[in-house]
């Protein structure tokens, strides 16, 4: 009787270690500048911070609670590296996701436009293209990771407002050239609303990699009364991804004249969610499959 109660534990534990871990949340970045600080790295005692790089110094400044970007009449490119270059996150197994979260405000929105000057990227930046100071000229590189190439007026202008793509092209600038990149889907529509002065809105880019080793991507933003719903959303199903490595996030209003005066934001974060390899589900099924047969015997 106590060999097989001792057998149960054993069976019971491995079936807990296995199922327990059937997903892992890691927070690698929850920055809300709570200590005023765009250069810091690391816990600061509210959150997790990393440091962000502008190539005008001057236009990116941080106070507590939030971080200003002041965009030009000509265009400005801020990012962040979430993930050191050494060891950039990788979607390795089926299940493992992405998720990154950026929230904030546009002051001084501009009139209507047809442009497409309000870009984000999520990327693997090279090596050789990384920065580390303010003031830099994007390197040239072959990058890897996704885009959205989208419009921000009062009314969405653009034929295609909120547009994906993946990056296709050779050795060049990062998000300073459309013809880098390529079409994926557009998820809002020309002559709905837009985005609306001094509305906080929050954009989540969520990769997850598939059981076909594809990456199911998910773009959208959420607002007011944005694109006539409060959300413009795409989704797509890259079949044959470059990579499965990110490491990079970054925003570049091409002017202010076609985006906003000031891009305040108040929250960004990089989560990664990784499941366990099979050999974990074997383990636990075995374990289940234990437990039922010393039941039936001890019956």
């Amino acid at each position: 009787m106590k060999r097989s109660n001792s057998i149960v534990f054993v069976l019971t534990a491995a079936c807990a270690f296995a199922i327990s871990s059937y997903a892992t949340d890691t927070i690698l970045v929850n920055d809300t500048w709570a200590d005023g600080d765009r250069t810091s790295s690391g816990p600061d005692g509210s959150g997790i911070d990393s440091t962000w790089y502008s190539s005008s110094g001057a236009a990116l400044t941080a106070s507590t609670g939030s971080m200003l970007a002041t965009i030009p009449s000509g265009s400005l490119l801020f990012l962040t590296y979430f993930a050191p270059d050494a060891t950039p996150v990788t979607l390795a197994s089926t299940g493992d996701e992405l998720k990154i979260t950026w929230t904030f405000t546009p002051l001084g929105l501009n009139a209507n436009n047809t442009s497409q000057n309000f870009v984000l990227g999520t990327v693997d930046t090279p090596t050789a293209a990384l920065v580390s100071a303010d003031g830099f000229a994007t390197a040239a590189g072959v990058y890897s990771g996704y885009s959205m190439y989208s419009n921000m007026g009062r009314t969405l202008g653009n034929g295609n407002p909120w547009l994906l793509k993946k990056w296709g092209g050779a050795s060049s600038d990062f998000l300073g050239h459309q013809g880098n990149w390529t079409a994926l889907g557009n998820g809002a529509t020309s002559g709905n609303t837009g985005y609306a002065n001094g509305t906080s809105y929050t954009y989540v880019f969520d990769a997850v990699r598939n059981a076909s080793g594809g990456l199911d991507i998910t773009s959208s933003m959420t607002g007011g009364s944005l694109n006539g719903t409060g959300t413009a959303t795409v989704s797509f199903t890259d079949t044959t991804p470059a990579a499965y490595t990110f490491d990079t996030f970054a925003v570049r209003p091409s002017a202010s004249s076609s985006t906003a005066a000031v891009l305040n934001t108040t929250f960004f974060e990089a989560e990664l969610i990784t499941v366990p390899e099979p050999a974990t589900f074997v383990l636990a099924g075995l374990g289940l499959l234990g437990l039922v047969g010393l039941r039936r015997i001890r019956r």
